[in-house]
């Protein structure tokens, strides 16, 4: 099952760049698309949470090193959504396709570090 971070409840939500804290995740089984909330907090528990729904391909914007740890060892596999806005039915068309870029190390090394220079933890 693919699962990608949404920006609100509605089916043809944009895909939003958050990981950690995005507020919904569309859950796509092949054949239908399913909405949930999400209640983890911090990149890693939403990690665990995907894993526990089944999920084994995640598509992301951003993502920081904790939670791509935690996909590592869980061997799920990560794809890309770009930088540009897109919505979950226009993302579904693109993987059905193919159109989706696997990401290697080295781009999810970038990604990271464009994560971690926009974004601050407050421990």
């Amino acid at each position: 099952m693919l699962a990608v971070a949404i920006k609100t409840e509605k089916t043809n939500s944009a895909v939003s760049p958050l990981f950690g804290k995005a507020k919904f995740f569309a859950f796509y089984d092949g054949e239908n698309v399913r909405i949930e909330k999400n209640e983890q907090k911090g990149g890693v528990a939403v990690v665990n949470w995907l894993a526990a729904q089944g999920v084994d391909t995640l598509v992301i914007k951003e993502m920081g090193s904790s939670p791509y740890a935690e996909v590592q060892k869980r061997g799920m596999k990560l794809l890309y959504a770009g930088d540009e806005r897109i919505e979950i039915n226009e993302l579904i068309t693109q993987y059905e396709n193919g159109l989706l870029e696997a990401l290697s190390p080295e781009k999810v090394e970038q990604i990271i570090a464009k994560h971690d220079k926009n974004h601050t933890h407050k421990h």
